[in-house]
Protein backbone atom coordinates (compact mmCIF):
# COMPACT_ATOMS: atom_id res chain seq x y z
CA UNK A 1 0.00 0.00 0.00
CA UNK A 2 2.81 2.38 0.89
CA UNK A 3 4.52 1.57 -2.42
CA UNK A 4 1.37 2.48 -4.40
CA UNK A 5 0.94 5.72 -2.46
CA UNK A 6 4.60 6.61 -2.99
CA UNK A 7 4.33 5.82 -6.72
CA UNK A 8 1.19 7.96 -7.09
CA UNK A 9 2.85 10.87 -5.26
CA UNK A 10 5.94 10.59 -7.48
CA UNK A 11 3.80 10.62 -10.65
CA UNK A 12 1.81 13.60 -9.36
CA UNK A 13 5.04 15.48 -8.58
CA UNK A 14 6.38 14.85 -12.10
CA UNK A 15 3.13 16.03 -13.70
CA UNK A 16 2.96 19.17 -11.58
CA UNK A 17 6.58 20.06 -12.26
CA UNK A 18 6.19 19.93 -16.06
CA UNK A 19 7.14 23.32 -17.46
CA UNK A 20 5.07 24.60 -20.36
CA UNK A 21 7.47 27.44 -21.19
CA UNK A 22 8.94 25.42 -24.07
CA UNK A 23 5.71 25.59 -26.02
CA UNK A 24 5.57 28.26 -28.69
CA UNK A 25 3.19 31.09 -28.03
CA UNK A 26 1.49 31.97 -31.32
CA UNK A 27 1.02 35.55 -30.17
CA UNK A 28 4.78 36.17 -29.75
CA UNK A 29 6.22 34.08 -32.61
CA UNK A 30 5.96 35.80 -35.97
CA UNK A 31 5.76 33.83 -39.16
CA UNK A 32 8.58 34.80 -41.47
CA UNK A 33 7.55 34.85 -45.09
CA UNK A 34 8.89 35.98 -48.41
CA UNK A 35 8.29 39.70 -48.89
CA UNK A 36 9.09 42.51 -51.31
CA UNK A 37 10.44 45.80 -50.00
CA UNK A 38 11.06 49.28 -51.38
CA UNK A 39 13.75 51.48 -49.91
CA UNK A 40 17.08 53.23 -50.17
CA UNK A 41 20.34 51.60 -51.24
CA UNK A 42 23.47 53.39 -50.01
CA UNK A 43 26.84 52.62 -51.60
CA UNK A 44 30.02 53.97 -49.99
CA UNK A 45 32.29 53.89 -53.04
CA UNK A 46 35.77 55.33 -53.20
CA UNK A 47 34.33 58.30 -55.14
CA UNK A 48 31.85 59.07 -52.33
CA UNK A 49 28.46 58.00 -51.00
CA UNK A 50 25.81 57.16 -53.57
CA UNK A 51 22.12 56.78 -52.60
CA UNK A 52 19.44 55.26 -54.79
CA UNK A 53 15.81 55.62 -53.66
CA UNK A 54 12.90 53.31 -54.48
CA UNK A 55 15.08 50.21 -54.87
CA UNK A 56 13.00 47.03 -54.84
CA UNK A 57 14.35 44.10 -52.82
CA UNK A 58 12.83 40.62 -52.61
CA UNK A 59 13.42 38.57 -49.47
CA UNK A 60 12.82 34.88 -50.24
CA UNK A 61 12.86 32.51 -47.27
CA UNK A 62 13.24 28.74 -47.50
CA UNK A 63 10.34 26.54 -46.43
CA UNK A 64 11.86 26.10 -42.96
CA UNK A 65 12.63 29.86 -42.82
CA UNK A 66 16.16 29.14 -41.57
CA UNK A 67 17.87 30.61 -44.63
CA UNK A 68 16.99 33.01 -47.41
CA UNK A 69 18.14 34.90 -50.47
CA UNK A 70 17.84 38.59 -51.17
CA UNK A 71 17.53 40.02 -54.67
CA UNK A 72 18.20 43.70 -55.32
CA UNK A 73 16.52 44.87 -58.53
CA UNK A 74 17.78 47.44 -61.03
CA UNK A 75 20.69 48.73 -58.95
CA UNK A 76 23.79 50.78 -59.72
CA UNK A 77 26.86 50.82 -57.52
CA UNK A 78 28.15 54.10 -58.91
CA UNK A 79 26.56 57.10 -60.62
CA UNK A 80 28.95 56.38 -63.53
CA UNK A 81 27.75 52.77 -63.90
CA UNK A 82 26.22 52.64 -67.40
CA UNK A 83 23.46 50.12 -66.65
CA UNK A 84 21.39 48.75 -63.80
CA UNK A 85 21.58 45.10 -62.77
CA UNK A 86 19.71 42.63 -60.60
CA UNK A 87 21.89 41.06 -57.89
CA UNK A 88 20.99 38.01 -55.80
CA UNK A 89 22.68 37.21 -52.49
CA UNK A 90 21.96 33.54 -51.63
CA UNK A 91 22.72 31.58 -48.47
CA UNK A 92 21.73 34.12 -45.83
CA UNK A 93 21.26 32.57 -42.40
CA UNK A 94 17.97 33.50 -40.73
CA UNK A 95 17.38 33.37 -36.98
CA UNK A 96 13.80 34.16 -36.03
CA UNK A 97 13.14 36.28 -32.96
CA UNK A 98 10.01 37.47 -31.19
CA UNK A 99 10.20 40.75 -33.13
CA UNK A 100 11.17 39.34 -36.54
CA UNK A 101 14.48 37.93 -37.73
CA UNK A 102 18.23 38.43 -37.64
CA UNK A 103 20.03 37.93 -40.96
CA UNK A 104 23.72 37.01 -41.24
CA UNK A 105 26.21 35.70 -43.78
CA UNK A 106 30.00 35.60 -43.49
CA UNK A 107 30.95 35.24 -47.16
CA UNK A 108 29.05 34.25 -50.32
CA UNK A 109 29.43 34.80 -54.05
CA UNK A 110 26.46 36.79 -55.41
CA UNK A 111 24.72 36.19 -58.75
CA UNK A 112 24.12 38.85 -61.40
CA UNK A 113 23.57 38.89 -65.16
CA UNK A 114 23.12 35.11 -65.29
CA UNK A 115 26.24 34.05 -63.40
CA UNK A 116 28.44 34.26 -60.35
CA UNK A 117 30.34 37.45 -59.53
CA UNK A 118 33.33 36.29 -57.42
CA UNK A 119 35.08 39.68 -57.68
CA UNK A 120 32.16 41.10 -55.67
CA UNK A 121 31.96 38.39 -53.01
CA UNK A 122 29.57 39.46 -50.27
CA UNK A 123 31.15 39.68 -46.82
CA UNK A 124 30.03 40.90 -43.41
CA UNK A 125 26.32 40.65 -44.24
CA UNK A 126 24.24 41.68 -41.21
CA UNK A 127 20.60 42.66 -41.12
CA UNK A 128 17.23 42.34 -39.51
CA UNK A 129 13.55 42.27 -40.29
CA UNK A 130 11.24 43.89 -37.77
CA UNK A 131 7.55 44.20 -38.57
CA UNK A 132 7.40 45.44 -42.18
CA UNK A 133 10.95 46.85 -42.34
CA UNK A 134 14.20 45.30 -43.51
CA UNK A 135 17.67 46.73 -42.97
CA UNK A 136 20.98 45.21 -43.91
CA UNK A 137 24.61 46.10 -44.55
CA UNK A 138 27.29 44.21 -46.43
CA UNK A 139 30.38 44.57 -48.53
CA UNK A 140 30.20 43.87 -52.26
CA UNK A 141 33.89 43.11 -52.73
CA UNK A 142 35.52 46.06 -51.00
CA UNK A 143 32.48 48.35 -51.35
CA UNK A 144 30.40 48.90 -48.19
CA UNK A 145 26.70 48.92 -49.03
CA UNK A 146 23.52 49.21 -46.96
CA UNK A 147 19.78 49.06 -47.51
CA UNK A 148 16.71 50.16 -45.56
CA UNK A 149 13.23 49.42 -46.85
CA UNK A 150 9.56 48.89 -46.02
CA UNK A 151 7.27 46.09 -47.18
CA UNK A 152 5.23 46.73 -50.30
Amino acid sequence: MKKNLFLMLAIAAVLVSCDKTNEENPETTKTLKSTDYSGTLTVNASSGTFDTDDVKVSFTATEKADSASITLYQVKFSPRMPLTIDVTVPGITVKQTEKGAILTCDSIVPFAMGGEFPNYTVTEFEGEIIDDEITFSLNFGSTPTSYCGKGI
